[in-house]
């Protein structure tokens, strides 16, 4: 029989055994993972609370950040979309709202190699103009040869007014019908954007119906305004539900460099 005191030390020892390979399980798992970091971001022109044009700050935020893929709103010109690909080190795109490069619109950038899919006008009932645009990302350098995720960024319509309602809900109409009519049903995608609708409203129900993704893992995702931020309309949405397996999703407090919050998802897509 082995003595009482043994036992405790032979018990003690098993427990830190299993803490460490524990330990050691979490720590595989972490490094195993192939997760992505995308980024949705309204940067107000680069104008931020204290009035001042700073594409440098904006850059800096988003380089602390360290996302793979970014949807930019409220981009003054091409000419802006292009400092920041060069402030940031990632490729960029740029979408007119207005059919000029001269015009403001939409940006992405991306760590990866990608496509350009298209440019969508969406419908709009005020005096902004806006659109959708989309761009095919190559992953392949972190799931394998000829893998690619459909990537769509779009800033919809803000009045409060019926006009601008269905202008909204007309968008994810256009959204389907321009970039998703000839592809498979199944073609992993993630839809970025300030929808200026609250979770819940029918835009984004129509999204969901849709297919895409909307999880906020039990917490608010407020990203307007940002000092006491109250609502979310803010969006990092991915589809389908059997291609991602979403790991975290969360608001960034950074106050100063932009009117929005950006909101930063991190996933991973199920390859098989």
């Amino acid at each position: 029989m082995i003595p009482l005191k043994d036992r405790a030390n032979n018990l003690l020892i098993l427990t830190l055994v299993s803490i460490s390979l524990l330990a050691s399980c979490k720590t595989m798992k972490r490094d195993d993972t192939k997760a992505i970091k995308v980024l949705s971001y309204n940067i107000h022109y680069g104008v931020g609370m204290d009035d001042k044009k700073d594409l440098a700050r904006i850059a800096s935020v988003i380089k602390k950040l360290k996302p793979d893929i970014i949807g930019l709103q409220e981009i003054g010109d091409s000419s802006m979309a292009a400092e920041l690909g060069q402030l940031t080190g990632m490729q960029v795109v740029f979408g007119p709202s207005k059919e000029s490069m001269n015009g403001y619109g939409d940006a992405i950038l991306s760590r990866f190699p990608f496509t350009y899919v298209g440019n969508q006008s969406i419908p709009s009932a005020s005096s902004s103009r806006y659109q959708a645009m989309c761009v095919d990302v190559d992953v392949s350098a972190i799931y394998g040869k000829e893998t690619s995720i459909r990537f769509i960024t779009t800033h919809f319509d803000w009045l409060a007014t019926l006009g601008s309602k269905a202008a909204r809900k007309a968008a994810v109409e256009v959204i389907e019908k321009g970039f998703f009519t000839d592809v498979p049903r199944n073609l992993p995608s993630i839809l970025t954007g300030d929808l200026n609708a609250i979770p819940g409203s029918p835009p984004i129900a129509l999204l969901q119906k849709q297919g895409w993704i909307y999880e906020n893992l039990g917490q608010n995702l407020f990203t307007i305004p940002v000092a006491n931020p109250n609502r979310q309309i803010d969006y990092v949405l991915p589809r389908p539900n059997k291609r991602w397996r979403i790991l975290d999703v969360s608001v960034i407090k950074e106050q100063i460099a932009s009117d929005h919050l950006p909101i930063l998802m991190t996933l991973e897509l199920v390859t098989r």
